[in-house]
């Protein structure tokens, strides 16, 4: 019965899990290019740094704020 269910949800555009299949999904995708990838890690250590900025102006700002 589960064989027939996952048969008839194949191909209708669900996204559960019994309809899509990593082959599926990732039949299309093109190749990934340098400039993706140091955009990517550059995007990363962008965020990192503001979160380390923000971090560190937080708690002095609620210190400030309570005296």
């Amino acid at each position: 019965m589960a064989e027939e269910k996952k048969k008839e949800v194949h191909g209708t555009g669900s996204l559960s899990a019994d309809a899509l299949e990593a082959e599926d999904v990732l039949s299309g995708a093109e190749p990934w290019e340098s400039w993706e990838t140091k955009l990517v890690v550059g995007s990363f250590i962008v965020a990192f740094i503001i979160l380390l900025i923000g971090l560190f102006i937080v708690p002095t700002s609620i210190i400030n704020a309570g005296g």
